[in-house]
């Protein structure tokens, strides 16, 4: 039996995807998540489930119990209040539903559950935030030593640097490798880590890229998009075939 995996969805209270795709109506909030996600747990063997931002999170931890491993997605700012900060001027969007929704879900699997747990992107940082960890709120304004890490006019699966694995890391175990080229659309970052993460990745300028639990346990997360890249960088899908592999010795469990 496949394991059944959910990825989280974002969550927006803007219309515009409802009438731009003719879908909707004005007025509508929308469950949003790229199929790139789907497409990834598909491929590497996992049943996808898309996990809505509910109005009861209690309704979200029982489906968890039902999942056999849970991926946090892409989005949107995480609401700097959540970890002790006002916000600066270079916040971007924040939706704090789903902030709140997440970071008790995230809670939850991390520390009342034994499932296997994949960020990715706004994923690692909310995941950061969960076990108590800070963000950088803007890369260009707090770190201005850092080169671009938004490069939002790239293809999607263009890599634009490199990563160092750490050695002694899960991810080196599944990359075989000590450098990953990857590509970046983000403007915050993990500043300090939260409880049990130890860095497993690192950019040229010293950016954390990656983040995995202390222990044997399968809990990861990466600051770039491998899902975007699959189908013309395959050298990233060893992620996503890990993650599933564990996810389905969870299954059996």
């Amino acid at each position: 039996m496949k394991p059944l995996i959910g990825i989280c969805a974002n969550y927006s209270t803007d219309s515009a995807p409802g009438i731009v795709s003719g879908l909707g109506a004005m007025g509508q909030e929308w469950q949003l998540l790229s199929a790139d996600y789907v497409t990834s747990i598909e491929r590497a063997g996992g049943i996808p489930v898309i996990l809505p931002v509910t109005e009861n999170v209690e309704t979200a931890e029982l489906m968890l119990s039902k999942l056999d491993g849970i991926l946090f997605s892409g989005g949107s700012d995480v609401d700097s209040q959540l970890y002790g900060e006002y916000p600066s001027y270079e916040l971007g969007p924040i939706e704090p539903k789903r902030d709140l929704h997440e970071i008790s879900l995230a809670k939850k699997a991390l520390f009342q559950s034994n499932i296997p747990v994949l960020g990715i992107c706004r994923g690692m940082q909310l995941m950061n935030v969960a076990a108590e960890g800070s963000l950088f709120q803007d890369l260009k304004k707090q770190q201005p030593d850092c080169f671009n890490h938004s490069v939002v006019g790239a293809p999607m699966h263009h890599p634009v640097h490199d990563v160092a694995i750490d050695y002694d890391s899960k991810l080196r175990e599944i990359y075989q490798s000590d450098t990953l080229a990857v590509n970046s659309f983000h403007h915050q970052a993990v500043r300090e880590l939260g409880i049990d993460f130890v860095a497993n990745a690192f950019s040229p300028d010293g950016l954390i890229e990656g983040m995995e639990w202390k222990g044997d346990r399968f809990v990861c997360a990466v600051q770039w998009h491998p899902e975007m890249m699959i189908d013309k960088v395959p050298e990233v899908m060893p992620l996503f075939t890990a993650f599933v592999k564990e996810c389905a010795k969870a299954h059996m469990v």
